[in-house]
């Protein structure tokens, strides 16, 4: 707090003034919005590996130099691929949803 002595019509005048500044609100970290855009670029890699691969792996088998049983090995690898996918994804949802939620619940208790 600064008084301040302020000359008035009637003579000095004592006035206190309040310096307590306006706390400005914290900009967002650079870090912020590259995390989700990360997040977002690593599940959709995940995805097409995940089912890219094993249908690959599947379409090489059912060559006519393999086994030749040309749908069977790549509907069992798409399958096998579905299925890694979806669990993969479950599990990085759920990551991801922890730690948006720890975050929140930081900021709160701020």
């Amino acid at each position: 707090m600064i008084s301040l002595y302020i000359a008035d019509y009637s003579g000095l005048v004592n006035k206190n003034i309040n310096t307590t500044r306006q706390v400005k609100p914290e900009k967002p970290k650079t870090k912020e919005w590259i995390k989700p855009l990360w997040f977002l670029f690593t599940i959709g890699w995940y995805v097409v590996l995940s089912l890219m691969i094993p249908t690959g792996i599947g379409y090489w088998l059912d060559r006519p130099g393999m086994f030749d049983s040309h749908p069977l090995y790549t509907l069992i690898g798409f399958g096998i691929g579905t299925v890694i996918t979806f669990f993969g994804l479950y599990r990085m949802l759920r990551q991801f949803y922890n730690e948006q939620k720890n975050q929140a619940i930081d900021k709160e208790s701020k």
